[in-house]
């Protein structure tokens, strides 16, 4: 008799998610690794027979999807916020003594004792018991939506046996041993290999091809719930209750009270961390009963109720092989010590650097020899100094080049500096850093231009200047490797949207060194228009709030000197014309002096409602404070209007909002 496919799908994701639960949540297996996929075969193929029979929660789904376009804001329900760090037992005491007196308690409250993770933090809301979305932390309060790249990390439940709404907090990060054996793979495939498990895992969960995260062996421990499930009073018992629902969440978790004993157990993890099947920096300590903690309450960035006692930095030694040098966005030479593969902290160190020549001359490195080597979270370790060559001889001392390395171009270090740089502005290494810093998020926001793309529009010849960007056609896409018709249109409807960018915007993407978001956008309001700036003398620059004589100078500058001032011209020669900001002179408008928020689903995305209140001489914040002035409100806004209603603060929903700026 035929199985029914109805029946046997069902049967089989049954299988499938037991099996998952023994191999992530109990470390052990009943089946083969070849049984385990041929169940997900099967699943697969009936499934594709009947697209009908596919559910939410079907494991199929985890192999990954279509690439997208770029990825959508989320606003947390609650802001995903950073923790204060302490670094010594005496310091941990006070951050204790604070809690005591202010909680009025007459001994040292109990703490849940965690592993500080060593990852990407990231949001799962469920909806009805369904994996309903997933996002990163990005800047606590708005993150990037990666749910089809989550639902492809096979230790995320799909689903969970909770009803309504439900959202988890936690970690996405590669196992040491999984990271390893990820790095073996590629470098039998000739690959790059990964620099450390963080940054590979905050790489491998923005794809926008899932397909490519499907293939990379994440993890997800989960830590924290905004609202705890019903019954559950405190986080070591929420951290039992995530288990309880099919999460992964940190081993070696205790519970402890006293700053004695804290102390006793951080040393204890720290002499365990070796040991561990994950990074870690620290130890998160955090007031254990939610009533207690929801009485010393959070600041804008952090909790008052918890804080990561962070290690030492981690030290080896490793011979120098060889020193090379990084190229920058403004032509900046970085010398980097090429490294014999040394352990640090869980990680295969091959490169650690030197900053400038200054500190290549003061630490005294050569090729050769034997260097102390410090890592503290960063993504290249740094070098602390030189022991000398065991063999005896050493070289000379590393000259730096006269040339650049990677255009041949003249290399000077500009009086007062401590960086050499690159002036060739034709540099390939600095078209490519330019041009994804003209791409960014905080200036032209092309989506799809990344890494991969910028090194292959440099490396074909179709992007020699910035201005080339705006003169490619479909043409010179479809030679270009792994971009379909479809991705070519979307990239250039993208390159097409951004002619006509805010005056801050374009200011921040030019590069100019000194000038970031905040003075381009302080520039904009001041000038109103690039003409009007670039003519300005450096005393009236200095009119402006915010810009020195130093910044002042640096701007002056790049609007005279003929190389910079002529990149800029083939760039309006290209059809790139900044809006004008009429009006907005010394922040005048019809919202001058308003601090406003936005919050919930509004009219527009949210960047482009930044934009046009400060067009109009408003303050945007993140947060609600009693500074803030007005909250502009939409569906889905949380915790922003209840603390609004709770201070007073004035609420307008979009059209109120839209009826201020007048037509």
């Amino acid at each position: 008799m035929t199985p029914d496919p109805r029946e046997e799908a069902a049967r089989l994701r049954g299988l499938i998610e037991h099996h998952r639960a023994l191999y992530y949540q109990e470390d052990r297996s009943e089946i083969s690794d070849e049984m385990f996929d041929s169940l997900m075969e099967r699943l697969r193929s009936i499934e594709e027979a009947r697209p009908d029979l596919r559910t939410p929660d079907s494991p199929t789904l985890r192999v990954g999807a279509a690439p997208l376009a770029g990825f959508d804001t989320v606003e947390h329900s609650t802001p995903m916020l950073s923790l204060d760090n302490v670094f010594s037992e005496s310091e941990f005491r006070a951050f204790e003594a604070r809690i005591t007196k202010e909680l009025g308690l007459s001994s040292p409250p109990g703490y849940s004792v965690e592993p500080k993770l060593d990852g990407v933090a990231v949001s799962l809301v469920y909806e009805d018991g369904m994996l309903a979305r997933g996002a990163t932390r990005g800047d606590g309060t708005l993150g990037e939506d990666v749910t089809p790249n989550l639902r492809t990390v096979r230790s995320i439940p799909l689903s969970i046996a909770v009803p309504g709404r439900f959202e988890v907090r936690g970690e996405v990060l590669f196992l040491k041993a999984d990271f390893e054996r990820m790095n073996a793979a590629r470098e039998r495939n000739g690959e790059k290999l990964f620099a450390n498990p963080r940054n590979s895992a905050s790489g491998s969960l923005r794809q926008l091809d899932s397909r490519i995260t499907a293939a990379r062996p994440l993890t997800f421990f989960a830590y924290s719930c905004p609202t705890p499930p019903e019954g559950v009073a405190t986080q070591s018992g929420m951290l039992e209750a995530l288990s309880g629902l099919g999460f992964l969440v940190p081993p070696g978790c205790t519970r402890a009270a006293g700053a004695g004993r804290i102390s006793e157990e951080v040393a204890r993890m720290g002499s365990e961390r070796d040991a561990l099947p994950f990074e870690i920096d620290g130890v998160v300590i955090k007031l254990d009963p939610f009533d207690q903690a929801a009485r010393m309450g959070i600041l804008s960035h952090s909790p008052r109720w918890a804080v990561a006692w962070k290690f030492p930095a981690l030290e080896t030694t490793a011979r120098v092989v060889s020193i090379s040098f990084g190229v920058g966005r403004t032509g900046r030479l970085t010398p980097v010590a090429e490294l014999e593969p040394a352990r640090l902290g869980g990680v295969t160190v091959t490169r650690a650097t030197l900053h400038n020549e200054d500190e290549l001359r003061r630490k005294d490195v050569r090729p050769g020899d034997l260097v102390a080597v410090r890592r503290a979270g960063e993504v290249i370790p740094e070098i602390v100094g030189s022991l000398g060559n065991p063999d005896g001889e050493r070289p000379a001392p590393f000259p730096f080049p006269a040339d650049c390395p990677v255009c041949g171009g003249p290399v000077v270090r500009p009086e007062g500096e401590s960086a050499h740089r690159c002036m060739n502005p034709s540099c390939p290494a600095r078209i490519r850093e330019s041009l994804l810093h003209w791409a960014s998020r905080g200036a032209m926001d092309i989506r799809g231009l990344g890494d991969t793309l910028a090194d292959r529009l440099v490396g074909s010849g179709l992007v020699k200047e910035l201005a080339d960007l705006y003169r490619l056609t479909a043409a010179d896409l479809s030679g270009i490797e792994r971009m379909g018709s479809k991705s070519a249109s979307s990239l250039l409807a993208q390159i097409d949207s951004s002619r006509k960018p805010p005056l801050d915007r374009m200011l921040a993407g030019l590069g100019i060194p000194g000038v970031g978001r905040v003075a381009a956008q302080s520039l904009a309001l001041g000038f109103g228009s690039l003409e009007g700036l670039a003519a300005a003398s450096r005393e009236q620059m200095m009119t402006v709030e915010g810009i020195g004589p130093v910044l002042a100078g640096s701007l002056h500058l790049f609007f005279r000197d003929p190389v910079t001032r002529g990149g800029l011209d083939s760039l309006l020669a290209a059809g790139v014309s900044p809006r004008a900001e009429e009006g907005q002179r010394g922040g005048a408008g019809r919202l001058s002096g308003l601090t406003i928020v936005f919050t919930g689903t509004i009219g527009i995305p949210r960047e482009e409602a930044r934009e046009l209140a400060e067009r109009h001489g408003a303050k945007v914040t993140e947060s609600v404070s009693t500074s803030t002035s007005l909250v502009v409100a939409g569906p889905g806004a949380g915790s922003k209007l209840e603390r609004a209603r709770e201070l007073g603060v004035r609420v307008s929903d979009w059209p109120g909002f839209m009826e201020m700026i007048g037509p």
